[in-house]
């Protein structure tokens, strides 16, 4: 006797049926996630698999010139979430301070097409003014990087420098020195010369700056040279004083000037005034049957500014013709060549000296310049018995 099944029991057994099945798709699905998950874990944090880990291949870059622009590429391989360039610039007239403010310029590298693996960097020109050091680094989104090592990029450069660090220019004078061009890495190009006083190329009034020739080209890691010559404009007036000055080398590039300056030199334009005390003098003609001779001085009282390596002349006119004569005396026995020092003139008048009112006149030269002061030299007769 067969035991008929109700249509209630058959639904019964289909759903169950079902809901095994579905059981066991899932635990299949859960079994392949885990055997992915642990095949990249595999090649993500193993030696191997078939997930391609980070590489990188570039073609270093060791050379370029001033103004130019640089570019960098690089080949990476895996899937990178970014490429980064890290960069810095020395000047070739740079300093140990500013070398030790340097920091990292970090950049990031693009694509260069859209599936490729090659990724590129341009470096503007206008920031290429000396070497340059750099590296590149790539990391992806689980944590994985590659480096390249830090390279350096030899720009051709140039170096000024000024021969004397102390010059002197007196009126209707002038003073030479030598300016060294330097090239480095291969440098070659025409450099300008100018003089530069105080962040100005212009010198003070009554001085000019030439250089013979004005623009040298050194050789390629060689050296070139130009005769600097300041030179007095003025017969009479040039501000006194101690200058600052430096030479500047100017190179055009494609992203504009760059200039190098030289070391800092002195330039001295010496001066002088004196003034004489006192302004009037009186002196008695004496009788007593023999020559007596009477000593009158008058004070020069100089004045050195800058320091007067020329020498210094004086000379006095209007005195009598006869029965005066005069001599010059250092205060000290020491002429100072800065500060004041005081020159006497003494005038030694005898018992002949014609008697009368004199207007003398003194006179004191020296690089250049001549600067005079008037005093009274009165002669009287006095008869002693």
């Amino acid at each position: 006797m067969t035991e008929e099944v109700s249509s209630e029991e058959r639904v019964e057994v289909a759903s169950r049926r079902q809901v095994f099945a579905l059981v066991g798709l899932f635990m299949v699905s859960v079994l392949v996630i885990a055997v992915i998950l642990a095949i990249l874990s595999a090649g993500i944090g193993g030696s191997g698999g078939w997930w391609q880990r980070l590489t990188m291949s570039h073609e270093p870059v060791t050379k370029a010139s001033l103004g130019q622009d640089i570019t960098l590429t690089v080949r990476v391989t895996g899937w990178p979430k970014n490429v980064t360039l890290y960069y810095t610039v020395l000047p070739g007239n740079i300093t140990l301070g500013s070398y030790q403010r340097i920091e990292w310029k970090k950049v990031y590298m693009l694509l260069i097409a859209t599936g490729g693996d090659q990724y590129s960097y341009t470096i503007p020109g206008s920031e290429v003014q000396g070497s340059v050091y750099y590296y590149i680094a790539a990391a992806d989104a689980y944590g994985n990087s590659a480096a390249e090592p830090i390279r350096k990029i030899a720009v051709g450069d140039f170096a000024v420098d000024i021969a004397s660090k102390e010059m002197t220019v007196y009126v209707k004078q002038s003073a030479k020195t030598t300016v060294t061009v330097r090239s480095f890495n291969g440098f070659s190009s025409p450099v300008t010369l100018r003089v530069i006083v105080g962040g100005s190329d212009t010198l003070p009034g009554g001085l000019a700056a030439e250089f013979n020739p004005v623009s040298v080209s050194p050789p390629p890691d060689g050296i070139a040279t130009s005769e600097l010559t300041i030179r007095s404009t003025s017969d009479q007036f040039i501000p006194a004083g101690r200058y600052l000055i430096s030479v500047e080398g100017r190179v055009s590039t494609p992203k504009g000037t760059m200039v190098r300056n030289s070391s800092v030199a002195i330039l001295k334009v010496p001066d002088f005034d004196f003034t004489v005390e006192p302004t009037s003098q009186t002196v008695s003609r004496m009788i007593v049957g023999q020559i007596v001779e009477q000593v009158t001085p008058f004070n020069i009282i100089l004045n050195i500014r800058e320091g007067f390596e020329s020498d210094l002349n004086f000379r006095v006119s209007g005195l009598p013709t006869m029965g005066v004569y005069y001599r010059w005396v250092i205060e000290g026995g020491r002429f100072n060549t800065t500060g004041t020092t005081t020159v006497t003139l003494q005038i030694v008048t005898q018992s002949v000296a014609p008697t009368g009112s004199y207007t003398l006149t003194i006179y004191v030269s020296g690089g250049g310049l001549e600067k005079f002061k008037q005093v009274s030299f009165i002669i009287v007769e006095s008869t002693q018995r």
